[in-house]
């Protein structure tokens, strides 16, 4: 099958450091190109695929654009994209997009079937305004709980398609566990870092932060997060790379999870998971289908529970934490989309008269 991914511009594909859905793309892209699908990644240069490669801008926009370019410039190089990849449509037989809500006018006129994955947030004003509009195009969730903010719209559901990864380093990352918590992934308020130093000073546990601040988050970190960092003897690491992941996974005793929003999905559950590593995460958006509540880690409904949690690490089994993790590797991923595209494959057949 021919098969265009879209990525979004602002990291590569994979990622250096942080950016969660550039790993997905990569992984599937990697996936399906050794399944034997023809697959064309439209990305930032600087990426990476088994597929060909066609690079859009010169390198990922976070690396070259201020603050105010993110938010103006951003979308158009976007939306070119998007019209560079429709003037090929008819060279594909599905083109697959990550590149939110700007793929929809496109897709709908378009003779080549597209499927939109939604990586973000549902429930904001211009997302729910949106969808309605394009009620034929396939969308795919990456959690099942994603759903519910648009539970009341007109939407065309084609899957729920969990996000997977390559975890073979983290199932065989060796470090000696100590007793600090862990913080990963962004310094930005929904993230909930200001949490998860609550929780590591009731705990009297040392706290190790390994997140990314993003231009637009520099006014948060500065004015609010990095004097409570100092107060509080954080280690902050900062981003990082991927080879480390594993390792600083693997140390300690548990991963804080204190997203305070309805997080799509959360990558650094599967990879603290993968590492034999607990999670202790707020129930928010698909957190319960990813954690088994006390086999795993512990699923809390505030930060009174999240307390408590840490005083019963002791009951969890890292083989059951790595056994869980197995359940979002690359192949399920893949074989979840490639059973979508063959779907809407199946359905442009009927509507062409070529079944």
């Amino acid at each position: 099958m021919r098969i265009a991914q879209v990525a979004p511009l602002y990291e590569a594909v994979p990622p250096t450091g942080y950016g969660g859905t550039e790993r997905v793309i990569a992984a599937l892209c990697d996936g399906l190109t050794d399944l034997g699908h023809d697959v064309t990644l439209f990305a930032a240069a600087g990426s990476r695929t088994r597929g060909e490669l066609v690079e859009i801008v010169p390198a990922a926009l976070r690396l070259r654009m201020t603050r105010d370019e993110m938010l103006h410039a951003a979308p158009h190089l976007h939306l070119r994209m998007l019209s560079d990849v429709y003037e090929r449509a008819e060279d594909f037989d599905v083109i697959h997009s990550h590149a939110d809500i700007w793929t929809l006018p496109f897709a709908c006129r378009s003779a080549t079937p597209t499927v939109l994955t939604m990586h973000g947030r549902l429930d904001l004003d211009h997302v729910r305004h949106t969808l309605p509009l394009y009620p034929n195009v396939p969308l795919i969730s990456i959690s099942d709980h994603q759903r519910r903010a648009v539970g009341d719209l007109a939407v065309n559901w084609a899957a729920t398609v969990h996000n997977g990864l390559d975890l073979s380093r983290y199932h065989s990352a060796t470090a000696t566990r100590r007793d600090h918590l862990a913080f990963v992934g962004r310094i930005n308020p929904e993230k909930g870092p200001a949490i998860a130093v609550e929780v590591a000073r009731r705990t009297g546990r040392p706290l190790q932060v390994a997140a990314k601040i993003d231009p637009l988050d520099v006014d948060y970190y500065e004015g609010e997060i990095e004097a409570l960092f100092r107060r509080n003897s954080v280690a902050f690491i900062g981003e990082l790379h991927e080879p480390d992941k594993p390792a600083f996974y693997a140390a300690a005793a548990a991963t804080l999870f204190p997203s305070d929003w309805p997080e799509p999905f959360g990558l650094v559950m599967i990879e603290s998971l993968a590492a034999g590593t607990p999670v202790i995460a707020l129930r928010r958006g698909s957190v319960p289908e990813i954690i088994v509540d006390g086999v795993t880690g512990f699923i809390c409904d505030d930060v009174d529970e999240m307390v408590d949690a840490v005083h019963r690490l002791d009951d969890i089994d890292p083989e059951a934490c790595r056994r869980r993790a197995a359940m979002f590797d690359i192949s399920r991923m893949c074989t979840g989309y490639e059973r979508v595209y063959q779907s809407l494959r199946r359905y442009d057949d009927v509507l062409t008269g070529a079944a």
